[in-house]
């Protein structure tokens, strides 16, 4: 058994000639780990972060993103971890919603963004000799320790505010699952700035496991390190697990779990990984739940194949209907979640009071739970698209095509896909019928107005779209009319 303590995001209490990081190029101890975090804590100190200041992150999954977010830890500044993958206009406008006046950026990405700010860091930081900074002591549970971009159901994307004790009570109720030992260690297979990836860093740090990072995200670069490191867990969205699955690749023999989320999960493809002898727990969490809170394990994949399991003690599942009574079991309505770990709220204060009822989660998902208290999810409120592990808000797709010319309608939403997990797809009215507009055509319009993961991969031209009789358009005739 591993006792933790919050003192661990600072660095105190790990066994300090334990492994911390390993990369291909180096492996460092919490000791070396440690005084790489108190150089870089100087030397952002000496480039004028102040304690509390918010300070962007752009960076992809490497020792130095790790670094950065302990030193920014140690001088009580706020990471904010802003998607690499989005183009230039969504990156400002998220620095701007989370008031960065700084950001720091890894220096091969500094010709790609047009980023004017008060302060731009590159990483990896400056050597320097004369460090006079003492590792910090104590840590306020209470602050906040990282904020995350999450799409949601209106228009602007939603900064989540994660506190350290959200992030600690998730690593302690995660282990309820996952039970850890001093030999385990962790691939980071998840890019940081997604919740998924940035809870993994958390883990092994506050149970003084190593952290294996792969050069990239890349299938090979993944079974290459699964190969080389043999880690003990190991989390994935669908697309990368179906890669790992048509390339016939196996787990090593120490693999005890992985974890499976994000979104759509294939029950074929979660058999034929469970077959090559994948031990796969589907999750289902949020950002604002700061990672997973249930799990349905291995075993349970043959008799609850289409659950996401049962909610991870302590968490706890409601189903509430529209006038806030709980619902019995088989009867379909929104989940709630109770929890330790939830987020301390969103940016805006006005949208987090829309989510929260009486200390619950309200996760504008619909779904129900069975006799046995297994989950399973029916569709989402908002109709927020899970497409290859990125999250795309379909009003965001939707105004973006509304600002074409020749559209006079448009509704986009999800189609399950066993690649991508979902697809984003559009139905599209004409202002004039007789008009012609491809989807290359289309497609290349898009591509200055969002992000690519953003861009419907189907589109369908409809000469009306299918309506209430109060005007609102019904997606879901859209979904069962293009179900894949």
């Amino acid at each position: 058994m591993i006792n933790i303590s919050a003192e661990r995001f600072l660095l105190l209490k790990q066994n300090q000639t334990s492994t911390a990081l390993i990369t291909s190029e180096n492996e460092y101890s919490f000791e070396e780990l440690r005084n790489k975090v108190l150089i870089a804590a100087q030397f952002l100190i000496d480039n004028g972060i102040k304690p509390s200041e918010r300070i962007g992150i752009l960076c992809k999954n490497n020792a130095d993103f790790v670094v950065t977010i302990l030193a920014l830890w140690q001088i009580s500044a706020v990471p904010v971890l802003i998607n690499i993958r989005l183009i230039e206009s969504e990156i400002k406008e998220q620095l701007s919603e989370a008031n960065c006046k700084s950001v720091i950026i890894q220096a091969d990405l500094i010709n790609t963004f047009n980023l004017n700010f008060d302060r731009l860091i590159e990483i990896p930081f400056d050597d320097i000799i004369n460090v006079t900074f003492s590792i910090r002591q104590e840590i306020q549970l209470k602050d906040t320790a990282v904020i995350i971009f999450t799409s949601g159901s209106v228009n602007k994307s939603k900064g989540v505010l994660l506190s350290f004790e959200s992030s600690y009570n998730s690593a302690v109720s995660g282990n309820n699952l996952l039970r850890y030992t001093y030999s385990d260690r962790w691939l980071a297979s998840l890019p940081f700035y997604h919740v998924g990836g940035f809870s993994i860093i958390t883990r092994a740090l506050l149970f003084g496991i190593p952290l294996i990072i792969p050069d990239s995200l890349s299938t090979e670069d993944i079974s290459s390190s699964i190969a080389r490191y043999q880690p003990s867990f190991i989390s994935f969205v669908s697309p990368q697990l179906n890669h790992l699955i048509d390339s016939q690749i196996k787990p090593n023999p120490e693999l005890k779990n992985c974890l499976l989320g994000g979104g759509f999960s294939d029950n074929i493809l979660i058999k034929n990984a469970i077959d090559l002898g994948w031990p796969i727990n589907k999750v289902y969490g949020s950002t604002e739940t700061a990672s997973f809170v249930t799990a349905l394990l291995t075993e349970e994949h043959l008799i609850k194949p289409h659950s996401v399991g049962r909610p991870v003690p302590p968490n706890k599942i409601i189903i509430s209907d529209e006038t806030s009574n709980e619902m019995e079991p088989f009867e379909i309505g929104e989940i709630l979640i109770q929890s330790n770990a939830l987020m301390s709220g969103y940016l805006n204060s006005d949208e987090t009071k829309k989510v929260f009822k009486n200390g619950l989660y309200r996760s504008g998902d619909i779904g129900y739970l069975d006799e046995d208290n297994y989950l399973y999810i029916e569709g989402r409120k908002n109709y927020l698209i899970s497409s290859g592990g990125e999250n795309v808000n379909p009003k965001e797709v939707e105004n973006a095509l509304l600002e074409h010319p020749m559209i006079m309608e448009a509704a986009v939403f999800p189609l399950e896909e066993l690649k991508w997990g979902e697809i984003v797809a559009a139905s599209i009215v004409l202002k004039d019928s007789s008009a012609n507009l491809t989807y290359e055509e289309l497609k290349s319009y898009l591509q200055n107005e969002l992000a690519g993961f953003k861009i419907p991969k189907k589109i369908f031209f409809e000469k009306e779209l299918p309506k209430t009789e109060l005007g609102k358009i019904e997606k879901d005739k859209l979904i069962k009319r293009y179900k894949l």
